[in-house]
């Protein structure tokens, strides 16, 4: 049977994606509503419990829809597994090679310099930071361990509330898409449907606050898309969420880190701009990884 007549609890491929996507927005809006709500605004303190929440919403709404849908089978990524642990280092490093291309391309444009790093032959001055091997000249070896250790650490810790979205969109809703849509229109629409996910905490300015307009609309779709690519491609070759939403929590942790610490004498706008091109840079070479036809059987 074909995914589109095959029912999900007595619904339509359609109409189950239009119920699980409604509950999950409906839910997850309303979250971030209230975020915007509190004293101090979206980006306050106050509004931090509710921003977690939202996060796990879309994996109770997935446990919900599966208990549902037992008897169908549905198949979800996540069993621990040899590509699992070999898709960790990745997962770490890809977010965290990223972050400092952006610092890179920022600090030769003239942009801004940043307030952690002062890069030299020798080696690099750590003034800021929660570096797990101290801060101070460190030479680049040590550098790079450093930064490894600490990125695995804070990509792990994180990737406790990152999981709360991953389980539902790589693990559960990817395999829906991808088999309707194929691999690689199935990762882009969900990258879309992830971006629109966080609108209303977008528009009130949370992870662009001097251009919250042209932030939801133009850049996080662009950003998320290739994001979800990356993303995508980890949990087809693992065969498991678990390196997405270590890479989620890399991306929230280690890589937003190190692009805070950018003092800039330029609209913010700009730092976003690169951001943007350095993420869709690296989409398209996971674009290019997700063509390989073994990698589409698992689809």
């Amino acid at each position: 049977m074909s995914i589109e007549n095959q029912e999900y609890a007595g619904l339509s491929f359609h109409r189950f994606t239009a119920w699980y996507l409604g509950i999950i927005f409906a839910l997850s809006w309303a979250l971030q509503c209230l975020a915007v709500c509190t004293a101090g605004g979206i980006n306050s303190q106050q509004a931090e419990p509710w921003l977690v929440a939202t996060m796990f919403v879309p994996t109770l709404v997935s446990i919900a829809f599966l208990i549902r849908c037992k008897k169908q089978g549905i198949h979800i990524l996540w069993k621990p597994n040899r590509q699992v642990f070999l898709c960790i280092l990745l997962a770490v490093l890809v977010p965290t090679l990223l972050a400092f291309s952006v610092v890179a391309m920022v600090q030769q444009a003239g942009f801004g310099h940043s307030r952690w790093f002062a890069f030299s032959s020798a080696g690099v001055d750590v003034s800021g930071g929660p570096w797990v091997l101290g801060k101070g000249n460190q030479q680049w070896l040590y550098f790079i361990g450093n930064v490894g250790l600490t990125g695995l650490m804070f990509s792990l810790l994180n990737a406790i509330p990152a999981a709360g979205e991953e389980f539902a969109w790589r693990g559960f809703f990817q395999g829906f898409l991808t088999k309707r849509f194929g691999t690689l229109k199935g990762i882009v629409l969900l990258g879309f449907i992830w971006s629109m996910w966080h609108l209303p905490a977008q528009l009130a300015g949370y992870n662009y606050p001097e251009n919250p307009v042209w932030g939801s609309f133009i850049l996080s779709p662009l950003e998320l898309i290739s994001v979800s690519l990356f993303l995508g491609w980890l949990t087809l070759y693992s065969k498991s969420f678990i390196p997405a939403a270590i890479a989620h929590g890399a991306g929230n942790s280690i890589q937003e880190g190190v692009i805070g610490s950018l003092e800039l004498s330029v609209p913010r706008v700009y730092e976003d701009m690169m951001t943007l091109f350095a993420t869709m840079i690296t989409g398209m070479l996971f674009w290019y990884l997700l063509r390989s036809k073994d990698l589409q059987k698992t689809t």
